[in-house]
């Protein structure tokens, strides 16, 4: 007896027996408790006399329908598994009648379901193959089919692409779009050009003037026999075909054979494969939108390159590091433990490491291209002052002798670089030096210029290096005046964190440990790194992958960077380098 046709029959109805079932009599609820533990857990129906019904007993909640027997009642339905029958105005041949009922009611019911969660579940799948895997599975369990394979088309409606094909008995394959031949003779290029259903019973007795033609071609290659095939367009709201499905062999639930497909089936079909079309047409249009919008972020990035020569690479490169050392983080048992990584911080961690440094097109053109401690035309009207002063000094005396040294030495103290005891005493002597050329107080070096000299790091002063430092601000300020997607917007506030450290002593927001998540923190790492490592910056050479690992280690020990994350990138220095150098080359 098959589980569908487990009938729990009261004794009291006097019903041994069905025509195309056999009931199992019971006469207290204990017996079906008895019975079903001996069975197992199987679907079943039960019937009930009204007085025995108890809506919270688990045998009537786990039972596939509950028939309620009752008096001077009519049929009706209280929930879509519970039905009331009038017990004086049956016998066991209507009873299997209103059986079979049930089980119809119950299998559209439970269809309906389905259709209801495949539309939800289409509608919010971003994955196209998933999307596409998903759109086969349900038409093919929605028709008992076999086969089924999916196809699109461009918008020119011009190409057809193979995207996805399943097969019950040969096994499932996702394929990467390719495009196929647009024979407009085969079933899915008669149905794409023309939009029309082709519902086939036997593929092998096409009549010969048909305007489509069956190639068995693939039949014989596989040992394959197609028998029903039906063919849909897939049609938007608009009446835009943006594809179709093509299933094959419809299964007859008793004998297993391939029978043809039904006229329901292509009445369901034709309506299935619009709630489809809208879901793939909806993917496009996402697709197409995150590339526009990853196309916006590389040109941005080009943007403040253009402003930024001085570090050009340095966005890609960072955004290159980050994505590395996350992928590596993934399967960290340690890290994974601490943090949630999933596709959309990936995402986000993507979107706010290119997108770093965007504040510098906020940040004044001179600073961003100032290559050496004074600016060209400062350095150039410091010279012809002091050649001014010179000419008022008097010959001879240790003054001039000075002044005209520090004027030759000008242009090598202006390259960023340490200054060596004999240098730095040059310009501690220089720097009191003040001429009277014709009652005019000349200073051979000013307050602003002796700043300029006595930078010890890079090309800026502490004022500039601050006004340098709200490009951080300036990115928060512009990437959260975007109306980001739900999914990144995250990305201003990590974007404009790269700067923070883990003890409250970075800028601007001198965030701490407690309020910086993983983006962030591998954002700092990868930030400080390139920066030493890289070799496009003029103001200063190039530090080995080695020293630049051990500064980064002494940033650790002094509390300001991450150090699982650290020792993740560390152990896996050589790697990330090459996959960074082959990602930006």
């Amino acid at each position: 007896m098959a589980n569908k046709d487990l009938v729990f029959v009261p004794s009291f109805l006097k019903i041994e027996r069905f025509e195309n079932r056999m009931p199992v009599v019971y006469e207290t609820f204990s017996e079906i408790d008895a019975k079903l533990a001996g069975l197992g857990k199987v679907p079943y129906i039960l019937i009930v006399a009204m007085r025995d019904y108890k809506p919270e007993l688990s045998l009537i909640k786990d039972a596939k329908a509950v028939l309620i027997v009752s008096f001077d009642c009519r049929f009706k339905q209280l929930n879509p598994h519970v039905f009331v029958i009038d017990g004086e105005k049956f016998d066991r041949f209507s009873l299997e009648y209103i059986l079979d009922f049930i089980n119809i009611n119950i299998d559209l019911y439970n269809r309906i379901l389905e259709n209801a969660q495949i539309g939800i579940s289409l509608s919010v799948e971003k994955d196209p193959n998933a999307l596409y895997g998903q759109i086969l599975t349900f038409l093919r369990k929605a028709t008992s089919a076999e086969a089924g394979t999916l196809y699109l088309m461009n918008e020119e409606h011009d190409k057809i692409f193979f995207v996805s094909s399943q097969n019950s008995r040969l096994g499932s394959k996702v394929f990467e779009k390719r495009e196929i031949p647009f024979n407009k003779r085969s079933f899915v290029g008669y149905v794409c050009d023309k939009g029309e259903t082709l519902n086939i019973p036997d593929a092998y007795s096409i009549p010969e003037d048909a305007p489509y033609t069956f190639n068995s071609d693939l039949d014989k290659r596989l040992s394959y026999k197609t028998v029903s095939i039906i063919t849909v367009p897939m049609k938007t709201a608009t009446g835009d075909i943006v594809g179709a499905v093509q299933l094959i062999n419809k299964i007859d639930g008793e004998s297993g054979e391939p029978v043809p497909f039904s006229d329901f089936d292509t009445i369901m079909l034709t309506s299935l494969s619009t709630l489809a079309a809208v879901s793939v047409e909806n993917n496009n249009l996402l697709l197409e939108t995150e590339k526009l919008l990853n196309n916006m972020i590389i040109s941005s990035v080009k943007a403040i390159e253009q402003r930024d020569p001085i570090t050009k690479g340095h966005s890609i490169r960072v955004a290159a590091y980050t994505m590395a050392i996350l992928k590596r983080a993934v399967s960290d048992p340690e890290i994974a433990c601490r943090y949630s990584i999933d596709k959309n911080t990936m995402k986000v961690a993507e979107t706010a490491s290119l997108l770093h440094d965007y504040g510098k097109v906020g940040v004044r053109e001179k600073l961003l291209m100032k290559q050496n401690r004074f600016y060209h035309e400062e350095l150039q009207t410091m010279k012809w002052r002091i050649k001014y002063a010179i000419v008022f000094m008097r010959e001879g005396s240790e003054e001039k002798a000075v002044a005209e040294e520090f004027l030759s030495k000008l242009d090598s103290l202006d390259i960023p670089r340490p200054h060596d005891e004999e240098e730095n005493r040059l310009i501690e002597k220089v720097s009191g030096i003040i001429v009277d050329a014709n009652g005019e107080k000349i200073e051979i070096v000013t307050a602003e210029e002796l700043a300029y000299l006595n930078i010890q790091k890079g090309t800026l002063t502490t004022e500039e290096r601050s006004n340098m430092e709200k490009h951080v601000l300036y990115s928060y300020e512009l990437l959260n005046s975007i109306d980001w997607p739900l999914s990144l917007k995250a990305v201003p506030d990590v974007a404009a964190s790269h700067h923070e450290k883990l003890d409250g002593s970075g800028y601007p927001f001198h965030k701490k440990a407690e309020d910086l998540g993983i983006i962030e923190r591998v954002m700092a790492i990868a930030d400080i790194y390139d920066a030493l490592t890289a070799k496009d910056r003029p103001y200063k050479k190039a530090i080995s992958p080695e020293i630049a690992v051990s500064i980064l280690k002494k940033e650790v020990d002094d509390g300001k960077l991450d150090p699982v994350l650290f020792d993740l990138f560390a152990s896996n220095r050589e790697a990330i380098d090459s996959e960074v150098d082959a990602k930006v080359s």
